[in-house]
């Protein structure tokens, strides 16, 4: 995803960014860049206060979805350890790849063909293909229905 800076949309999850970054502790965010966080404060909206309760605790937080992925950024490049960011990797990984077998499975558009699981749980393609005479009893039924 690609950020365009100066819309609205983006200016406000990156405020709701740096309002959150506020009550972490300087030992995490001693790691994001200088440059990084001046973007950030450059592309802000100074005059918006987002209007949720960190006091709660972050799960409790309605935050909207660009919020969440600069979020997710920011943790995977800047704060967590290797351990930490290959488990983090790990399950982006999974989780595309199960979103990926979904839309395969709503989206199939090739038309005769079915995708099966086979017992190493990796999904095939498996095309039928009709017989030649099949086809050409199907090209005869054409001619006579036109």
């Amino acid at each position: 995803m690609s950020y365009t800076v100066g819309t609205n949309e983006n200016s406000i999850a990156i405020t709701e960014v740096l309002h959150i970054l506020k009550y972490l502790p300087d030992s995490l965010t001693s790691n994001i860049p200088t440059k990084f966080l001046n973007f950030l404060n450059e592309n802000s909206i100074p005059n918006y206060k987002p209007d949720f309760d960190l006091s709660k605790g972050l799960d409790n937080v309605k935050l909207k979805h660009k919020t969440k992925i600069l979020l997710a950024i920011i943790y995977r490049n800047y704060i967590c350890s290797e351990q930490e960011r290959l488990d983090y990797d790990k399950i982006l990984t999974q989780n595309e790849n199960e979103y990926q077998i979904k839309l395969k499975e709503k989206y199939n558009i090739f038309k005769g063909t079915k995708t099966e699981k086979n017992s190493d749980n990796i999904n095939q393609l498996v095309i039928y293909k009709k017989s030649y005479f099949t086809r050409i009893k199907d090209f005869i039924k054409k001619i006579f229905h036109k």
